[in-house]
């Protein structure tokens, strides 16, 4: 942390008895002037100050804009995704149906629908003109196992919790991870399964479309070794690179809108810098717990969402950290977005509000 510092005044006290005389050391100030501490450098944003755009239930997962700015959503732990105007005032609309936390949701590229995906295994998709459910997305369970050998094999593989769900550029089609090793890929208009990624051993923790060539990149979440791996797809589904140690962990994934850079948190205490595709940069120390990241707007900045209450700003190319928002309260900030209208950025908190600063350039 940065922490304004004052100067103070040096003070000289009188000797009561002048028969008494202290001998300063002759290179004392010099020894000061070398151990003193230099002074921290300004908090660049310390004047931001936010204002609440409102509050989501039982906390605030995930927060997206539309392709155009005009609406923000925000998903929730009360299993329900709520629908904004990000210039404030009361919500406009409130999408129930899930069993369980929604972990995300997301817009098409019209802005006309909503997926969104739940702990309760489901990838639903809504109207947001009326707020109402047009799909319901769902993997039939397995055959009974022949023999014990298959069911140890299925006992194995964890409940289907859905964890992203994304629109393909174009709007036609649902890519959606899973915690079943899986990404499934479904035909937005009828519900349809059209392809089935495995990825044996390794829950896939989230989903984005590749920024470098058409194909997709996952975080993997894999049991043998505990490490989140970058994992990048071709458009045909086919693997084609890994990337991530036990160091480099990516449970969560920002990329830059230039295709420069990619970069990937492990929550606890780094941040990797990748190229777009996929060439490790650089690792940049955080040293606190973080929940989201972001790039800002023109990618002049990366802003890294903290258990404390506090959003970090870096500055790329070299992600140097130059200051932080703070939100005003302790609360873990669990979301980020920015939005494509303003470059305003919307800030999600653990106790439901959520905040909106002015553009951080």
């Amino acid at each position: 942390m940065r922490f304004e510092l004052s100067i103070l005044g040096a003070c000289c006290l009188a000797a009561c008895n002048p028969s008494r005389t202290e001998k300063t050391p002759p290179d004392a100030g010099a020894d000061a002037a070398r151990t003193a501490p230099a002074p921290a450098p300004k908090n660049p944003f310390a004047e931001l100050h936010p204002t609440e755009i409102g509050r989501h239930p039982q906390g605030v997962t995930h927060l997206a804009f539309s392709a155009d700015g005009g609406m923000l959503l925000s998903a929730g732990r009360d299993k329900t995704i709520r629908l904004w105007n990000p210039d404030g005032g009361p919500e406009q609309r409130v999408l129930a149906g899930h069993a369980a936390l929604v972990a995300m949701a997301s817009f098409s590229p019209d802005g006309r629908l909503v997926a969104s995906a739940s702990a309760d295994e489901t990838v639903r998709v809504w109207d947001v003109a009326t707020g109402k459910q047009k799909l319901s997305l769902r993997e039939p369970p397995p055959p009974k196992p022949k023999d014990e050998e298959e069911a140890k094999a299925q006992a194995a593989i964890p409940p289907p919790q859905a964890n992203w769900a994304v629109f393909s550029a174009d709007g036609k089609q649902i890519i959606a991870a899973y915690d079943d090793f899986s990404i499934r890929v479904w035909d937005a208009a009828s519900g349809k399964k059209l392809r089935h990624l495995r990825d044996d051993g390794c829950r896939q923790r989230s989903v984005h479309l590749r920024r470098d060539a058409p194909g997709l990149v996952s975080a993997a979440g894999c049991m043998d070794d505990g490490v989140t791996y970058l994992r990048f797809w071709d458009d045909a589904g086919n693997l084609q690179n890994s990337q991530g140690n036990e160091t480099q962990d990516a449970h969560f994934i920002a990329f830059d809108r230039q295709n420069r850079f990619l970069v990937a948190a492990d929550g606890s205490a780094m941040l990797s810098v990748y190229s777009a595709q996929g060439s490790f940069l650089k690792k940049v120390l955080m040293g606190t717990y973080h929940f989201c990241l972001a790039f800002g707007p023109d990618d002049k900045t990366l802003l890294v969402g903290t258990a404390g209450g506090e959003v970090w700003v870096f500055r790329p190319p070299g992600f140097e950290r130059e200051g932080k928002l703070d939100t005003g309260e302790k609360e873990a900030v669990d979301a980020l977005a920015v939005s494509p209208r303003d470059g305003s950025l919307v800030v999600g908190l653990r106790n439901g509000r959520i905040l909106r600063f002015a553009a951080v350039r």
